[in-house]
């Protein structure tokens, strides 16, 4: 462990130099093209979105208030303003981004297996590369499409049972599945402003996935780790592309924002999934962008320390799906907290629901409880230079001997605004899952280097 805490230590201190030679930052994804500013504008670490980031987000990829303002490049007009007074028998004017609102992302990794085994090896893969587009359609409707390639992966399921009088727990059956790597499609459209008005009632139609079956203030497209949030994959809510594709309506005021959707099943069953979350904030900048705009339009956010929003949000999140040709009910509820203060943001969650247990027998579906509790704290050492810690520990009943603890622990360094570096490590501190798995001890345990970068 020491060796593990020290090699972090000297790989943050050589982050540290590489920034220092390169403090200069220039930023060029769609939005930045679009409005002609830097990406920390919207992104604390991204893809980390700042309380403005978010009201950008939530506004259909519109600033708060006047869009047209900040705007640089100028659309392209579909029709005339004047087709709205002669509505219907006009088609209603809008417009679509004159410059193409495309993206490319990279993500490339260096991992090291830290688990002291015999097979410990170093693997550099390219983990995704991105084709994103975003953008509006005039004042209230939006869009976005991405289109990613994914490496493939490993998943090891192991079966057991109690022996002895003991009861103690043996490893019968290893399965090892692997993901092929493949490209994945997701898109969707934003209606806005369908009835009252300032965002109350929105549409989405498309696909859904991480944004939205996640706990509101810990979702896994907003995290600055490598390593994903661990009551995702326990309980299933890895919903991509096609088989995330449904309908939602949301909305969002000043101090509130929810969700509610339907979506496809696992394609074994005829039947939809349904999910719903709410979230409450105390302080800091609105949902709807008030409080960060002058009576004259100017942003009122300190450029040092644009991260920074005082606040507390509170978070809803319930998921009901069906498993298997039997229609399974599964449900999954939970809810999260997260404090900002200056330059540190802490959370906590907790999540609790069924999941299918290891791949059922002779076609049947079982189901686990599962139980996961988190903590992570990040904070802001200087504006290119974050550190983060989170522990999670992961509680399965007797039926499926799956319990895990683990604490994932780094930094993250921007060598450039849309250049981004990490270094992290993954320690199990309770049944590392290749263990459980007949492996040999900690073989799951490992220090990662990883490259972002978005242009």
């Amino acid at each position: 462990m020491r060796k593990v805490l020290l090699t972090l230590m000297v790989l943050s201190f050589l982050f540290i130099l590489l920034g220092l030679s390169n403090q200069k930052a220039d930023a060029i994804p769609a939005f930045a093209r679009k409005y002609k500013t830097a990406c920390i504008t919207c992104h604390a670490t991204y893809p980390r979105l700042t309380a403005l980031g978010e009201a950008f987000r939530l506004n259909g990829y519109k600033m708060p208030g006047d869009d047209e303002l900040y705007v640089k490049d100028e659309p392209l007009v579909l029709g005339a303003e004047a087709y709205k007074k002669v509505f219907p028998d006009a088609v209603w004017p809008s417009d679509m981004p004159g410059m193409p609102p495309v993206a490319l992302r990279l993500i490339t990794d260096y991992e090291v297996d830290i688990g002291g085994t015999k097979d410990s090896r170093t693997d550099f893969r390219i983990d995704a590369a991105k084709i994103l587009g975003a953008g509006s359609f005039g004042q209230d409707m939006s869009f976005f499409v991405e289109i990613e390639y994914e490496e493939a992966e490993l998943e090891i399921e192991a079966e057991t049972e109690p022996v002895g009088s003991g009861g103690e727990d043996v490893v019968t059956e290893i399965e090892v599945e692997e993901f092929e790597s493949g490209t994945e499609f997701s898109g969707w459209l934003l209606w806005e402003d369908l009835l009252f008005g300032d965002n109350y009632l929105n549409l989405r139609l498309g696909t859904i996935g991480m944004q939205d079956l996640a706990l509101p203030n810990t979702r896994s497209h907003n995290r600055i780790s490598v390593q994903d949030y661990l009551y995702t994959d326990a309980l299933n809510l890895h919903a991509h592309g096609n088989d995330a594709v449904g309908v939602e309506i949301n909305g969002f005021g000043k101090s509130w924002r929810y969700n509610l959707g339907v979506l496809n099943g696992d394609g074994a069953t005829s039947r939809k999934d349904y999910y719903g979350a709410l979230s409450f904030k105390i302080g800091g900048l609105g949902y709807d962008g008030s409080g960060g705009f002058t009576e004259e339009g100017a942003l009122t956010s300190d450029p040092a320390g644009y991260w920074r929003d005082d606040s507390v949000l509170f978070g809803l999140f319930a998921y009901r799906s069906n498993v298997g040709a039997g229609n399974i009910e599964s449900d999954r509820f939970g809810a999260d907290v997260r404090v900002n203060y200056k330059d540190l943001s802490f959370a906590v969650g907790y999540i609790d629901g069924d999941d299918i247990a290891g791949h059922g027998h002779g076609g049947s579906v079982e189901l686990a409880d599962k139980e996961v509790f988190f903590a992570e704290a990040e904070y802001f050492i200087l504006p290119w230079i974050q550190s983060y810690v989170r522990y999670e520990n992961l509680d399965v009943d007797a039926q499926d001997p799956g319990d895990q603890a683990r604490v994932v622990l780094g930094s993250v360094l921007l060598a450039r605004a849309n250049v981004k570096f990490n270094v992290e490590g993954t320690f199990y501190t309770d049944n590392d899952p290749r263990e459980a798995a007949g492996g040999d001890k900690n073989d799951d345990d490992r220090l990662v280097l990883r490259l972002d970068y978005a242009f």
